[in-house]
């Protein structure tokens, strides 16, 4: 009696805390503003992010140049993030993390104002590397402070309400896209500009020390945990991270091109980048009470298999009416809780200097997943024609749901 009676005073609890969507307002104050600072700011970097990639595709393709072309492009983009990434600690470390995220918007804005005049692909190549420079390092240290500020109890919430955020306002990049693409001469100048509304929320921030500094020295045993350890002991973490980084850039650069090539208007097509996004926002909270309730393990692979049996049937619903948009939001949010409920894992897994070393990892294989899954889907689009993509995204998934059943080998 006195066991089930603890029992049933320990259920509201746990029920309480999953459902209670004040939870981030508990945390104090300072922790509480550093909360909104980074998320708005990854709002900002969300229009603008979620813009320029369909943008370039779009001005690309009005230029002359095929999907080979593209996916070239958007490796470029991604070897700046790798770049980016491994330079991420020693910037960090000389300015700060507030300031050195400050940077980043301010070179992202730089990198993308000249690209309307300019017309050689060396020239682009060069501008979009210092684009995924500028990006790398706001992630890294986004994610990480996200992750470092979260009680346990409001881990999976904190992240959901971070990662919906940014796709929420992803969604309005392709529509911001379809518009300005018609402005001839100012698109990538009014896209740049975007990122500079970012600044405000950062400068509201606190500029203390690195992150992996401030909890090393809290928690040193956390810091031991090297690269190679991190991803042995975390590989689903990691594919997870690749299958969506190519899920994101194929749903905003090819997908419209896909649709479009199925008989769908240009505006259909970037709306059509945007119902996915919308999935992905509108499921991830979802996804992290689902995961709370039944465990996240179980959850991520099954978000794996769903998106496995979803893609192949892509290329028949394209043009059905009304099924066409609820399939691409229910695939949009099974894709996007894989990669929230990575984070979720990284942070429930890592602490300390071993966080921002796994954020850091998570963000190389970003890049993985960007540049050659984009590279792939291209050429492949390029040689087979467009129903290419649908069949290497759902390879990349595959492998996603395989390693799920990697058991992890810790220290």
């Amino acid at each position: 009696m006195l066991r089930a009676r603890k029992q049933r005073q320990l259920a509201p609890g746990k029920n309480a805390s999953v459902g209670d969507t004040s939870a981030p307002m508990h945390l104090p104050a300072p922790v509480r503003r550093d909360f909104f600072t980074v998320t708005i700011s990854v709002a900002i970097l969300g229009i603008g992010w979620g813009a320029t990639l369909p943008l370039t595709s779009l001005l690309l393709t009005q230029r002359g140049h095929g999907t080979d072309i593209i996916g070239w492009i958007s490796v470029a983009t991604a070897l700046g993030g790798v770049a980016g990434t491994l330079l991420t600690p020693t910037i960090a470390a000389r300015l700060g993390r507030r300031n050195t995220m400050l940077a980043c918007l301010l070179l992202a804005m730089a990198s993308l104002v000249p690209l309307d005049a300019i017309d050689a692909l060396p020239g682009w190549a060069a501008l979009r590397f210092l684009f995924g420079l500028s990006m790398a390092p706001f992630f890294v240290l986004g994610e990480s402070w996200i992750n470092e500020i979260a009680p346990d109890a409001l881990r999976g919430r904190l992240v959901a309400v971070y990662t919906t955020t940014f796709t929420l306002c992803q969604i309005v990049g392709p529509l911001l896209a379809n518009v300005l693409i018609d402005l001839t001469g100012y698109a990538f100048v009014l896209c740049g500009l975007v990122f500079a509304l970012g600044a405000p929320g950062l400068l509201a921030g606190r500029t203390d020390v690195l992150p992996s500094q401030q909890a090393t020295a809290a928690q040193g045993k956390e810091a031991q945990a090297g690269w190679f350890s991190i991803a042995r002991t975390a590989p689903a973490i990691l594919v997870g991270t690749v299958f969506f980084a190519a899920f994101d850039h194929i749903a905003l650069s090819f997908l419209p091109l896909f649709a479009m090539d199925q008989g769908l208007s240009q505006s259909r097509a970037l709306a059509s980048a945007s119902i996915v996004l919308a999935g992905d926002a509108c499921l991830q909270y979802l996804a992290g009470h689902l995961a709370d309730r039944y465990g996240r393990l179980r959850v991520h692979r099954a978000c794996g298999v769903v998106v496995c049996l979803m893609l192949p049937l892509l290329p028949l619903l394209v043009n059905v009416p009304w099924g066409w948009e609820v399939f691409l939001f229910l695939l949009g949010g099974a894709a996007g809780a894989i990669y929230t409920l990575s984070m979720v894992a990284s942070g429930e897994m890592f602490h300390g200097a071993a966080l921002v070393r796994a954020a850091s990892l998570i963000s190389l294989m970003w890049n993985v997943g960007a540049s050659a899954v984009p590279l792939g889907t291209g050429t492949a689009m390029h040689v087979w024609g467009s129903a290419a993509v649908v069949w290497l995204v759902w390879g990349v998934a595959l492998v996603f749901v395989a390693s799920t059943f990697v058991r992890a080998r810790p220290r």
